[in-house]
């Protein structure tokens, strides 16, 4: 049988534990890569505001989530009219035999 150090309580060695994974369970980590200027802006505004990089970047995030998610408005492109084709596009192959495009050859 493990027994505890003499200085040390088992009861609250047990519920220090407990709540370490109770603490890990609801937080999450992750690894962002993050452009050296953004980040630059990022650590200027948290000292800036006096809070922590991990505030600043949850804030701005939540924020991003808030905007509104619909589509961009449609635009409309410029469309020109060219005249008549120059040469049918129905015909796959190169001017026929007698064709005023083939006169120069």
């Amino acid at each position: 049988m493990a027994h505890a150090p003499a200085n040390l309580n088992p009861q609250f060695a047990w519920s220090r534990d407990l709540a370490h994974v109770n603490m890990l369970k609801h937080m999450k980590r992750t690894t962002l890569l993050i452009e050296a200027a953004l980040y630059a802006e990022l650590k200027r505004r948290a000292a800036a505001e006096q809070r922590t990089l991990t505030e600043v970047v949850e804030r701005a995030l939540r924020a991003g989530l808030r905007a509104p998610r619909g589509r961009a408005p449609r635009r409309t492109i410029p469309s020109y009219d060219l005249g008549p084709y120059l040469v049918d596009p129905a015909r796959r192959g190169g001017p026929g035999p007698g064709d005023p495009e083939d006169a120069g050859r």
